[in-house]
């Protein structure tokens, strides 16, 4: 499976010297957000299977699709580098199909903002009332842990890339985001290396 991953040249540099590199567990997108990227740590080990090491706790992740399937290439752009990024890579790779996990981007931040992906009025009557009386920003780990639990039973949609989703998803696969998830990288999956510059 072609897809496209936008890193540091630090990885990139820990990739050419080592050969096989893994997600930064420090990042800060994975202590922010740890209860939905654990969710989704998850999800992989049930449709793709374990790491390949056990120390690996998160998965890495690239475009399979950056906007729709014409071009599904990321534009070679700044605008795709951290704020704090002067430089940065584009690696177009090659991964076996069984070794990885496509979501909806767009869908993903949902679960990253906490939020259920249902018409369940039910689920949505709890979710607001317990958001209405501890601020519309509380952290999801503060969720009452059924509340929490039945949010993240409705986060598999994301994986649905088949079906339009009436008001979650408007959109066919062929005009969506998707993102790939897949536990390593190993330097002879990399075909191309495109560098960033700001």
């Amino acid at each position: 499976m072609k897809l496209w991953t936008i890193q540091t040249t630090e990885f990139y540099d820990i990739l050419q010297k080592n050969g096989v590199v893994y997600c930064d567990r420090e990042s800060w997108l994975c202590q922010e957000y740890h209860e939905m990227y654990d969710w989704m740590a998850e999800q992989m080990r049930e449709y793709i299977g374990n790491p390949p090491n056990p120390e690996v706790r998160y998965p890495l992740w690239a475009w399979y699709q950056y906007t729709f399937r014409k071009k599904p290439r990321p534009p070679i752009s700044p605008n795709l580098l951290d704020s704090d990024q002067d430089e940065g890579v584009m690696l177009e790779i090659d991964i076996p199909d069984d070794e990885v996990l496509l979501s909806d981007f767009g869908l993903w931040h949902v679960p990253l903002n906490g939020h259920p992906i249902s018409d369940d009025k039910n689920l949505k009557k709890r979710f607001d009332a317990f958001r209405a009386t501890h601020g519309g920003s509380c952290d999801f780990e503060d969720y009452p842990e059924e509340l929490k639990n039945d949010i993240m039973v409705t986060w598999s949609v994301i994986f649905d890339l088949h079906t339009k989703l009436g008001k979650w998803v408007a959109k066919a696969m062929w005009n969506r985001s998707i993102q790939a998830c897949f536990w390593e990288l190993k330097l002879e999956q990399v075909k191309e290396v495109y560098i960033i510059h700001k």
